[in-house]
């Protein structure tokens, strides 16, 4: 007797087929940078609108000089 795996989420989460090809793309960045997924991403696929919002944010945020991560100057 099999018992079935409970869903990893009660939204929907698409295949990487299925997902349009900019957030196919950006995913598969993601996995190669980091060895993973994080089911967040694969989550906010399911909702293109605003998985494109959430990583225009995120880019906003990340991708620029004085970005959240980056190590402050040392004061003098």
């Amino acid at each position: 007797m099999t018992t079935a795996q409970p869903p990893v989420s009660r939204f929907p989460v698409p295949a990487l087929a299925e997902m349009p090809d900019d957030i196919r793309e950006r995913v598969e960045a993601v996995q190669e940078k980091s060895g993973f997924v994080p089911n967040v991403f694969l989550v906010l696929a399911h909702r293109p609108d605003e998985f494109r919002a959430f990583f225009a944010y995120h880019d906003a945020l990340m991708d620029k000089p004085g970005n959240l991560i980056s190590p402050r100057p040392s004061a003098r």
